[in-house]
């Protein structure tokens, strides 16, 4: 097992060599190694940080690779999903609000988007179509 270590580690020296900085993209073949490994060291009365300390590894990998996944920097993100526009029409009202003396009313958007100058009417119309 000592003998197959000294391959594992060369062969991440081999990989990290000329990579500046980023997350190294195991192979599966070290990955299995790695998991074999800590099997063994755990097995011989080792503990996990031991063997992630002679893998030089996180402990953190190493219990995703146990768990057969890939470590969380790699795995792939859950996509977000699209916010579609909505188209909407506001109608004429029976005044705007500077000509009937109310305040106009300003709706801001959690997504960033901004419509000023309605009324309470068209505002509250706005609301309703885009479903906010």
């Amino acid at each position: 097992m000592e003998k197959e270590l000294e391959q594992f580690q060369q062969e991440v020296e081999r990989l990290k060599a000329g990579r500046k900085k980023g997350a190294l993209p195991y192979p599966e073949a070290l990955r299995a190694f790695a998991v074999r490994y800590v099997e063994h060291t755990v097995g011989a009365g080792g503990t996990m940080s031991q063997a992630a300390k002679s893998l030089g590894v996180s402990e953190p990998t190493l219990y995703a690779w146990k768990k057969g996944e890939r470590a969380a920097h790699r795995r792939a993100k859950e996509p977000r999903p699209k916010q579609e526009l909505v188209a909407v029409v506001v109608g004429k009202s029976a005044g705007r609000p500077s000509e009937t003396g109310a305040k106009p009313v300003a709706l801001v958007s959690p997504g960033g988007w901004r419509v000023e100058g309605l009324s309470v009417a068209e505002a509250v119309e706005v609301l309703r179509r885009v479903t906010c």
